[in-house]
């Protein structure tokens, strides 16, 4: 009962915020009528004009950003011995999670890929994974690791299958893994 009392609530309380809305809407127009012919107010135009040049300053700014972090990134050979640094990194990665019993990883599975932008080193590996009892494969993978300057490795969680925001999107396409990524 309180389930139904709380929908017809939420349901209320959208209708009177679209009443608002309508009210505003139409004393917007009210006040915007002069001589018999609608105009938009000035407030209106000075606020989609300050929206559209944030906008394209934005997106100038951004790719200006994009352009310039592109080249300092680099694709890398990955030494063999890296992949065993990784599956020792990530088996203890998923020895601490909290929903992962009797975990069994080998690996990688495939190639491991490793590039730098800057001074901090990336690499994605994949691993062939069976916990909980269950066969779980390369699921959600790759697995990804981040070397900030002066530290070593550290797994830092899979990617869910998206590889965008894996790594800087300059590696990816390095990598030959994505065209493009949004954003």
């Amino acid at each position: 009962m309180a389930h139904w009392a709380g929908m017809a609530a939420a349901a209320r309380d959208r209708g009177v915020r679209r009443a608002l809305l309508d009210r505003a809407i139409d004393a917007s127009a009210h006040s915007a009528n002069v001589g018999g012919m609608r105009r938009p107010r000035l407030a209106i135009v000075q606020l989609a004009a300050a929206a559209a040049l944030a906008a394209s300053v934005s997106a100038s700014s951004l790719d200006g950003v994009a352009a310039h972090a592109a080249p300092s990134c680099k694709v890398l050979s990955a030494p063999r011995s890296l992949g065993a640094t990784l599956l020792s990194l990530h088996r203890n990665y998923m020895r601490h999670q909290p929903d992962v019993h009797k975990p069994t990883i080998t690996g990688p599975v495939g190639r491991v890929y490793l590039g730098s932008c800057g001074s901090e080193r990336h690499a994605l590996a994949s691993f062939d994974a069976r916990y909980n009892g269950l066969y779980f494969g390369i699921e959600d993978q790759p697995e990804r690791f981040i070397e900030p300057p002066g530290e070593g490795w550290r797994d830092i969680g899979n990617t869910g299958g998206d590889l965008c925001g894996a790594a800087p999107t300059a590696l990816l396409k390095g990598w030959k893994l994505v065209r493009s990524c949004p954003g």
